[in-house]
């Protein structure tokens, strides 16, 4: 009998590639014209799975309740705070994300957002394209035109795309500091990085970009009490996940001068209209929708890896999937 594989979100999982990977006499494919993004259209639609291939739709326990054959999710991009992990391994259900397929794009948007901050490249535009002002920069306060080689970096979290954000800043001569529980002083060092703590990162940093992710213990971890830490003065640049930052802290942060600039790839919640956002029309504020991740490499490299991570459980050969919630 065919396993039922049912895939969410086809605009980022799309049928060629699917099928290409997927042997059609083991498997059966189901596809969708809109992306089953919340509760209830995973209830109505996918009842019959025995793998979910989703991006940030809702799989809750409610979902998983009414797909009694569900064996396994696969999270086709990096975050998973949409797919409770915690009913999912009640239930002896694995859950893998994408942790890798665009760690060399969220570097260089990264490093992108911290070049054009720090030199100020959107003001400075602006200023000549409506304006017609020819200030050779003198308009920007020479205090806050710092040379990168005088800079230290920060990075809340040391994982994949922190180390490559790393090793690129490095090249222009920034010093590199980063917090990361999981990782030792030793490895940090091994790649001339000195791993500090909070107090430590926020009181040293110049710039600070976060790579952590979103989940119940790094909930708002950003805000207030760390900004009243930040005696640099620093640009802040998030590629992560919005949720890490408590965003009514960050405006507030900027509002008083306590932060030079944000780069923002993500905000707290992505479905609503980014019009009201406290972030928009602010000189001292880049806003990308999201698109750190993008590539045509990367979106080849995600919708492999996602289909094939499906193919590895039942073939089973877990070990070369990354679980997430300690199934297997």
């Amino acid at each position: 009998m065919k396993k039922q594989i049912y895939i969410a979100d086809s605009k980022i999982v799309g049928k060629d590639i699917a099928e290409s990977v997927f042997d059609a006499d083991k498997y059966e494919l189901h596809f969708f014209d809109q992306k089953l993004e919340t509760e209830d259209q995973l209830i109505e639609n996918c009842k019959g799975a025995d793998a979910l291939i989703v991006t940030d739709c809702d799989v809750t326990e409610k979902v998983m309740d009414a797909i009694p054959a569900l064996k396994y999710i696969s999270g086709a991009i990096i975050g998973f705070n949409t797919i409770d992990i915690e009913a999912a391994k009640k239930r002896g259900i694995p859950v893998s994300n994408n942790p890798r397929y665009c760690t060399n794009e969220v570097a260089d948007h990264t490093c992108a957002l911290i070049m054009t901050l720090n030199r100020h490249i959107l003001q400075l535009n602006k200023e000549v394209q409506t304006e017609y002002k020819w200030s050779r920069g003198q308009s920007i306060p020479a205090k806050d035109v710092r040379r990168l080689n005088t800079q230290t970096l920060g990075l809340f979290g040391f994982g994949a795309i922190a180390k490559a954000v790393a090793k690129r800043m490095q090249a222009f001569g920034l010093t590199v500091i980063a917090y990361d529980p999981y990782v030792s002083k030793e490895v940090g060092a091994s790649l001339d990085v000195e791993m500090v703590d909070i107090p430590e990162l926020c009181k040293r940093s110049n710039i600070i970009s976060i790579h952590m992710p979103h989940m119940a213990s790094t909930d708002k971890m950003i805000n207030k009490s760390l900004f009243d830490m930040m005696e640099q003065r620093p640009i802040i640049v998030n590629c992560a996940r919005g949720g890490v930052v408590n965003e009514e802290d960050l405006a507030a942060a900027l509002d008083e001068g306590k932060l030079l600039a944000a780069g923002l790839d993500v905000v707290a919640d992505e479905r609503v209209s980014i019009k009201n956002s406290p972030f928009i029309g602010r000189d001292n504020v880049i806003i990308t929708p999201h698109a750190a991740y993008y590539s045509y490499d990367a979106r080849i490299e995600m919708q492999e890896l996602g289909c094939k991570h499906v193919v590895w459980f039942f073939e089973g050969q877990i070990d070369k999937i990354p679980i997430v919630n300690g199934v297997k």
